[in-house]
């Protein structure tokens, strides 16, 4: 199944995403489906009119839209159903600079879920935390190589994306959070040399 993702380029929304905030409410749409600004500011620990400002700024930007359902102030909020991808080539420098800060407020949003995991991971259930896993591994691989496996991780994550909406949801599901992180440590020496 190929699924289709929305190329980011324009440094607006980059910065639209950037913000601990608005993170917070991407994930808490994806992890719910849809909420109000008032229970989303609940769950969030700010005010509705607060999150009503972000929802609605995320939605000039085609991130999130308003669910049926809604009236008034009591109107849902849902994700927009598709995933993103962001290409450096592709951004100038504004949109660098935007993507700078949106990789580290993830990167500080994933360090603070996996330490959540580690601090309770004893009142799971045994069959989750049998199933979590983290692998760590340091490989030498050719830039083509690198992207050969970017592209089969991305192919078996894409294949449960799908899940993720409520109506697609299955019983016993639980939101996971899924990171990978494929770098090179080093730039490669002239000649293909290496230390």
């Amino acid at each position: 199944m190929s699924f289709e993702r929305r190329q980011l380029t324009d440094a607006h929304d980059l910065r639209a995403l950037s913000h601990p905030l608005r993170v917070r409410l991407m994930e808490l749409l994806a992890q719910e489906g849809q909420l109000t600004a008032t229970e989303a500011a609940t769950a969030l620990g700010t005010t509705p009119a607060n999150c009503s400002f972000h929802l609605r700024l995320l939605a000039r930007h085609g991130f999130v839209e308003e669910a049926d359902g809604g009236v008034g102030r009591q109107r849902p909020w849902r994700l927009v159903e598709q995933g993103t991808r962001i290409s450096t080539r592709d951004l100038d420098a504004e949109g660098l600079s935007a993507l700078r800060a949106l990789d580290e407020l993830r990167w500080v949003r994933h360090r603070h879920r996996q330490s959540e995991w580690w601090r309770t991971r004893d009142s799971y259930p045994e069959p989750w935390r049998d199933a979590a896993s983290e692998s760590f591994a340091v490989l030498h691989l050719t830039a083509e190589e690198l992207i050969e496996m970017r592209d089969a991780v991305q192919d078996v994550i894409d294949r449960y994306v799908e899940r993720g909406s409520p109506a697609k949801r299955r019983p016993g599901t639980a939101p996971v959070d899924v990171a990978v992180s494929m770098t090179p440590l080093t730039p490669p020496l002239p000649g293909g040399e290496h230390d």
